[in-house]
């Protein structure tokens, strides 16, 4: 039985610049089933959000353009499909949570109707109906229904990204993209957030494309599935695995090599002398 919510094939996507042309995406593969969670993480301008921004086609256009492949959401490869029928896919079948809470909310509209505006538009609700869902959705992501009337500037950044999770939430979509999540937020506030969204994930039974900005401790224990991505490139699976032990390897010393200057070190840091040296090199840095 075949359970791939989303399946993406031989994807290649460029932007075409007075500069010159960037590839920003270069032949990936990789699927997601129902209810797991994949893992994208990579460098800096490797193609991550591009890759998320190519599942919904909003790659900018121009300068960008999908050069090939094929994207598969249930099925249906969304490349072939018209603009009118991916508009009812957006906010229903997939959602994506964006990098920054303060800038995807409307600054001039209230939670509420920002909300309940795609259970009105994907589930053809009634303005009751669609508003009682709407505070159904934020009690689920911990804040009060009765906050359905308040402006984002009355919220915190945490309290701001939980209600970005209530919008893609809120028509219980096969695929949830959160390209960054926790970018804008405190540490404290990530853990909270990033546990919140394990939780729906489970709850909702739905599948996830993560793509984090911490690091890959947070990944190895959210993602079942995780690929590292670089000039473009997938490097998939045993990749994180490898490039962790070789890190570890390096870090370890050859005791054979360097037992002079090890014994030296041992002797020195047990008489305190070191610590010392180091606090004393370390004022005469603040000094000068």
């Amino acid at each position: 039985m075949n359970n791939k919510v989303l399946e993406i094939i031989n994807l290649q996507v460029r932007y075409v610049t007075e500069d010159g042309t960037v590839e920003a995406v270069n032949g990936i593969d990789f699927s997601i089933e129902k209810g797991t969670t994949l893992g994208l993480v990579g460098e800096t301008g490797a193609g991550k959000t591009t890759t998320a921004l190519s599942i919904l086609r909003l790659i900018p256009d121009p300068p960008g353009e999908v050069v090939s492949g094929e994207i598969h959401l249930d099925g249906a490869d969304l490349m072939k499909i018209s603009e009118n029928e991916m508009e009812k896919i957006r906010g229903d079948s997939v959602s994506m949570i964006f990098q920054d809470p303060m800038t995807a909310l409307n600054p001039v509209i209230c939670i509420g109707d920002q909300i309940s505006e795609a259970i009105s538009i994907h589930q053809n609700a009634s303005s009751d109906e669609a508003k009682n869902k709407a505070k159904e959705m934020l009690e689920l992501v911990g804040i009060p229904g009765d906050r359905f009337i308040e402006y984002p500037h009355q919220f915190s950044g945490g309290m701001k990204q939980r209600v970005i999770i209530a919008i893609a939430l809120s028509c219980s979509p096969k695929l949830l993209i959160a390209d960054e999540p926790t970018t804008a937020l405190d540490v404290t506030i990530q853990a909270q957030v990033l546990e919140l969204m394990k939780e729906l994930k489970v709850k909702l039974d739905m599948a996830m494309l993560m793509i984090p900005m911490v690091g890959l401790g947070f990944l190895l224990t959210l993602s079942k599935k995780k690929s590292i991505k670089q000039w473009g490139f997938f490097i998939v699976g045993f990749a994180i695995l490898f490039i962790g032990l070789q890190f570890l390897k390096d870090a370890v010393p050859d005791i054979k090599a360097n037992s002079a200057a090890l014994q030296f070190l041992a002797d020195y840091t047990s008489k305190g002398v070191l610590s010392i040296l180091l606090f004393w090199s370390l004022a005469l840095c603040l000094l000068l």
